[in-house]
């Protein structure tokens, strides 16, 4: 157990000598590369808000080294397929339009963001919502409501909603930065298992984080699978990160009568059961919303789209 003792001494100041900041309005509305200013240790930085980012404020390695930062008691390693990246942290000051207040920062040996000095969730930013303006408004939209949740520990996964998929729980995280949607080889073949998913492209090589690239290739889903509202049936794979979905069927073999009974796919390795399912909502669903809103004080997010 740690103990702490403060010496603190009441100044009084005469009127008109200090002014209290101004307040920071409710609502911080974003758009282009959603980048905002903030300092760090008294120094100016540019960071790019990200809901799929870690939940501390993440520096670029470069700017950590100029500031001196020491690595504190708690790190985190991002497991990247056979790539192990470890993120330190450590307590500074960070400053908010004249709200400096004190906050854990990661950094780690590859850049958070190629587009700023960093990278930081809506989740940190001392706002009750955060708004991304995406897309001109329609007169068809509707507005989609989802409970709000933070993912791992500081938050590391990200920052989206909690839904229920064939009565299982899947975490969903809104990404601003990938075209395409995505998931992870166990709940590729999760989705091959209950959703007929088939592969139906050639394989690619695919930046997930960290500026580290794997193999992903295009799935199609025979049954759509639903966030609220929301149907998705194509998704990229990472065919071979935290097991293996080589097994998952081709589209082709899939559907041919002669090879196949009622479209059946043969998934390798153990049953899915106890798979952690996540998915990643890309770009390309959100090109149909106008915005995107986290409501930090309502713990609810809001997308005002016309699917």
């Amino acid at each position: 157990m740690y103990k702490f003792t403060c010496l603190c001494i009441a100044l009084s100041l005469p009127t008109g000598l200090y002014a209290a900041p101004a307040e920071l309005p409710d609502e911080l509305v974003l758009s282009g590369d959603n980048i905002i200013n903030v300092e760090i240790e008294g120094r100016p930085l540019r960071l790019e808000v990200r809901p799929d980012a870690a939940g501390a404020p993440t520096i670029n390695p470069a700017i950590a080294q100029q500031l001196g930062f020491k690595p504190g008691m708690f790190s985190i390693i991002f497991a990247i397929g056979p790539t192990r990246i470890t993120a330190n942290s450590a307590v500074h000051e960070i400053n908010f339009a004249d709200k400096p207040e004190k906050r854990r920062i990661l950094w780690a040996t590859q850049e958070a963001s190629v587009i700023a000095d960093g990278t930081i969730s809506p989740a940190s930013l001392p706002y009750k919502r955060v708004k991304f303006e995406l897309n001109p408004q329609s007169s068809r939209e509707r507005l989609y409501r989802y409970a709000l949740d933070n993912f791992g520990f500081l938050g590391r996964v990200g920052i989206g909603t909690t839904v229920t998929a064939q009565d299982k729980k899947m975490q969903v995280i809104f990404s601003l930065v990938r075209d395409q949607n995505m998931v992870s080889a166990p709940t590729g073949n999760w989705l091959a298992t209950n959703y007929k998913g088939v592969f139906n492209g050639p394989p690619t090589s695919t930046i997930i984080f960290y500026g580290v690239e794997r193999p992903t290739r295009p799935m199609a889903l025979g049954l759509p699978l639903a966030i609220g509202d929301l149907a998705m049936t194509k998704l990229a794979v990472r065919v071979s990160d935290y097991g293996d979905a080589s097994g998952i069927a081709e589209q082709a073999a899939a559907t041919d009568p002669a090879t196949n009974d009622d479209q059946e796919i043969v998934v390798v390795g153990k049953n899915t059961k106890d798979v952690d399912l996540r998915v990643t909502v890309g770009r390309g669903v959100l090109n149909k919303c106008s915005s995107l809103t986290y409501d930090l004080d309502k713990r609810e997010i809001r997308m005002s789209c016309e699917f």
